[in-house]
């Protein structure tokens, strides 16, 4: 029998509070067992491990645990993933909310609300069209999607308001730095590019400009995925509120 001293970080008591009534507790189990299958069988998804010390020793977590020993957990340090994951987010049907504030702020949000675990997860490794798609950043609310072997980078979402699930994502991944305001679709992600004032659009995209914004408004902007048109009505004014609260609260 293996005794395992497990110690975790205070950020990490979020995944094990219910099953575990402190942050330091103990576990056997008979023979070898990896740090991600003992880490994971607590309730913690590996893309929330930071970094593991075994007996004071830094381990990955591909480790094999084969004697009794201490554990120290700690949560991931706020940043991008070291492995070369794109800046890319895929969210799950839940989050529907947290996509359109991601692209408020200039972030690639991949989101659908029909999508499965299955083909979240393909999406986020990479997997999806014979591999030759991006991958990304999963974000969930599914902590055992999360625990999908073929998940590389993701985040449990712990709040349900979406003004807390912003700002939690901006903390997570020091992304305060990255934000672009109002450079992509609302929509569908895709970037925006001048479209130039009326005498520059199509009759089709002229013919969908209300009739009262004609009159004041001289520049538009075209996304260059979907073709959807936007141009700063009275309606911005709160938007760049919106955005200066979220940017204030991910910093504070």
């Amino acid at each position: 029998m293996i005794n395992v001293a497990v110690e975790i970080a205070d950020d990490l008591y979020f995944f094990t509070k219910k099953k575990y009534h402190d942050k330091n507790f103990n576990i056997s189990f008979e023979g070898g067992r990896s740090v991600k299958d003992l880490v994971e069988s607590i309730g913690i998804p590996h893309v929330e491990i930071g970094r593991v010390r075994q007996d004071g020793e830094f381990v990955g977590v591909n480790s094999l645990i084969v004697e009794d020993c201490c554990l120290r957990i700690d949560a991931p340090e706020p940043g991008l993933p070291a492995n070369n994951i794109p800046l890319r987010f895929i969210l799950d049907v839940h989050l529907g909310r947290l996509a359109e504030y991601l692209r408020m702020l200039g972030f690639d949000a991949d989101y659908s609300n029909d999508r499965d675990d299955a083909e979240l997860a393909s999406l986020a490794s990479g997997c999806e069209q014979g591999g030759a798609a991006p991958g990304g950043i999963l974000l969930s609310c599914d902590r055992g999607l999360l625990m999908r072997r073929i998940i590389t980078a993701g985040m449990l979402i712990r709040s349900r308001n979406p003004e807390q699930q912003i700002v939690e994502v901006l903390r997570r991944f020091n992304l305060s730095g990255r934000v672009r305001p109002f450079s992509r679709c609302f929509n569908c992600g895709g970037l925006l590019e001048n479209a130039g004032g009326l005498d520059d659009l199509s009759g089709d995209e002229y013919s969908r400009i209300p009739d009262g914004v004609r009159i004041w408004c001289r520049e538009y902007t075209r996304c260059t995925r979907c073709g959807q048109l936007y141009w700063e009505g009275g309606h911005f004014i709160g938007m760049r509120e919106k955005v200066r609260k979220m940017l204030d609260a991910s910093t504070g």
